[in-house]
């Protein structure tokens, strides 16, 4: 990798893996904007189903090696190298396939603030795989190990209180894990009043006392 200061290059082959994720943005030192890599799961599922109705994220897909399919809105779209998909924050996506995918994203009219797991990337990728598969007691506890370790981590505070509210613990604990994720990175303020995972929490008064 060259690292000059005002430009980098960099293989995506070069770039340590994380699982199946190619952590792009944190490789180069990325700031403006979200981009990283995926590749396939066991099953072939390149991204999860998801969509960014939430963060209000724009997304552009690209075919970097191999083939994949991709699922929007219901419709199929097969997509070889070299093939640009752009997805709308409402649109349901997903993609399978047997290549390797770069995701470039951001919400128009807000400035992007990226969130650099480092070494917390062990704990956030168990915690994630367990809340896909809404197993939110266990991405709860998950974080909570990981807090042990990188107490000031935003990231964490915020998926802190996302995965208790999921869980069902509706305690002064969780809002204080939200006010403390707002407090290290300000747009989790925002976030999480378009977060549908704060659904249950959003009329509660200690909701918008932890986001002031």
């Amino acid at each position: 990798m060259n690292d000059k200061p005002n430009w980098k290059v960099a293989h995506i082959d070069d770039i340590e893996r994380r699982g199946r994720d190619i952590p792009v943005r944190e490789h180069l030192g990325i700031h403006a904007f979200g981009i990283n890599a995926f590749t396939p799961s066991e099953d072939g599922t390149v991204v999860n189903e998801h969509d960014e109705a939430g963060s209000g994220q724009e997304e552009l897909y690209i075919v970097l090696d191999g083939k994949a399919t991709f699922e929007v809105d219901g419709e199929a779209v097969d997509a070889q190298v070299g093939t640009l998909v752009y997805v709308a924050p409402e649109a349901r996506r997903k993609v399978i396939g047997e290549g390797t995918v770069l995701v470039v994203g951001a919400t128009p009219g807000e400035a992007y603030q990226g969130i650099d797991w480092g070494d917390a990337w062990q704990f956030h990728s168990e915690s994630m795989t367990a809340y896909s598969e809404q197993r939110y007691a266990d991405a709860l506890e998950s974080v909570r190990v990981a807090l042990e370790h990188i107490p000031d981590h935003a990231g964490l505070h915020y998926n802190y209180a996302c995965f208790a509210t999921l869980a069902g613990d509706t305690s002064d604990d969780t809002f204080a894990h939200l006010r403390r994720s707002v407090e290290l990175r300000p747009q989790f303020r925002e976030d999480a009043r378009r977060d549908d995972d704060f659904a249950a929490v959003r009329d509660d008064p200690r909701f918008e006392e932890a986001l002031r």
